[in-house]
């Protein structure tokens, strides 16, 4: 307030001392002119007042000018590009400086809440770009763990990424256990060294976990040469089995083709009741399938050994088929269960009889 009531008696002592230097020389020579010349005293008094009054005029539009007019058109200006997302980058200090102090302080003001808020956004800009980054890469670890704990086991738990899982979280649901193995693996791979061995079951696995994925299952984990896969529908589990026999047929023909030997698959499936969840220690976990459904279903698959089929199903399964008559099925009756005292009733899955598997 003080600087304020200082630039107005300077600017009111500014306009006072420019309005003597008009007035008082023009007295000083209007004196001179009536002394030498008495008859002009009709005529120059008026004149003089006119060119005196005149000249004040111009002082007042002057000052009014260069400390209210001009900065407030540049104050307007500077508003309208505030308002439009731009901070001026050349500022006229000077002419603000020389403005009426109700001016300069409002555009010190509108300066400093300017200056505030950029900081502001600029603060909020880093943090919504540091939430945005730390999303990507959660969003590139769920991925990058999902080669090893499959995304829709993430689903079936409610969590939408790896780090929301805990020790002990689980879900109780009814699925379809599907175990695959290769037939006389032990010794086929006898006869590779482990790179070898390695590169055949990657190639094997290529073919068969796109099959599995194709028919909304996911693979749970692999054993050696075994797939352990779950579906939620019995007639993709079923349809998914069909399908991987397609596939080792194109993978045979490639190792033939490589004149190497083809091999044969067992698969087997059963439906229940399991745990799907997350167990072990505080430094490694590992998602899992606790049931004896997953137990029963691996049996079933060692069976393909014993009656020369590659497809079994469990009587639990078979009782899930939305269509059985859509298979070309062949019933086995009272086969023993390794770890079971009771016989089961299982069926072997040679074709479907309307097409292909889909």
């Amino acid at each position: 307030m003080k600087l304020s009531g200082f630039s107005r008696t300077t600017m009111v002592i500014s306009s006072f001392i420019w309005m003597l230097v008009i007035i008082v020389p023009t007295l000083i020579i209007t004196t001179i002119i009536v002394n030498h010349v008495p008859h002009s005293v009709s005529w120059i008094w008026p004149l003089v007042a006119f060119i005196q009054f005149v000249g004040c005029i111009v002082v007042v539009f002057i000052q009014f000018d260069r400390r209210i007019r001009k900065p407030l058109e540049a104050f307007q200006t500077m508003l309208e590009n505030i308002s439009e997302g731009f901070m001026p980058e050349d500022v006229p200090e000077e002419l603000f400086r020389r403005a009426d102090p109700v001016v300069s302080d409002a555009y010190r003001n509108v300066i400093q809440i300017n200056q505030m808020m950029l900081r502001n956004v600029d603060h909020l800009e880093k943090g919504f770009e540091e939430e945005r980054l730390g999303k990507l890469r959660q969003i590139e670890l769920t991925e990058a763990y999902g080669r090893f704990v499959p995304h829709e086991f993430l689903d079936n738990l409610g969590k939408t990424s790896i780090v929301d899982i805990r020790l002990g979280d689980h879900v109780r649901m009814q699925m379809t256990v599907l175990f695959s193995d290769i037939r006389a693996f032990t010794a086929l791979s006898e006869s590779m060294s482990p790179e070898e061995t390695f590169a055949f079951l990657n190639a094997y696995m290529s073919y068969m976990e796109p099959i599995v994925k194709k028919h909304h299952g996911f693979i749970d984990k692999f054993i050696g040469d075994a797939i352990m896969a779950l579906f939620h529908s019995p007639d993709e589990a079923v349809n998914a089995a069909l399908d991987m026999l397609e596939q080792l047929q194109e993978f045979n023909g490639t190792r033939t083709a490589q004149d190497s030997l083809p091999i044969d698959i067992g698969i087997g499936l059963n439906t229940g009741t399991l745990m799907l969840g997350i167990v072990g220690g505080k430094h490694r976990m590992e998602s899992t399938v606790v049931s004896d459904a997953v137990n029963v279903a691996s049996r079933i698959e060692s069976l393909n050994k014993l009656y020369g089929t590659q497809i079994l199903i469990s009587q639990s399964t078979y009782a899930a088929l939305h269509n059985p008559a859509r298979y070309s099925l062949r019933k086995i009756e009272h086969a023993v269960i390794e770890g079971k005292q009771n016989t089961i009733n299982i069926h072997e899955v040679i074709q479907l009889t309307g097409g292909e598997a889909s």
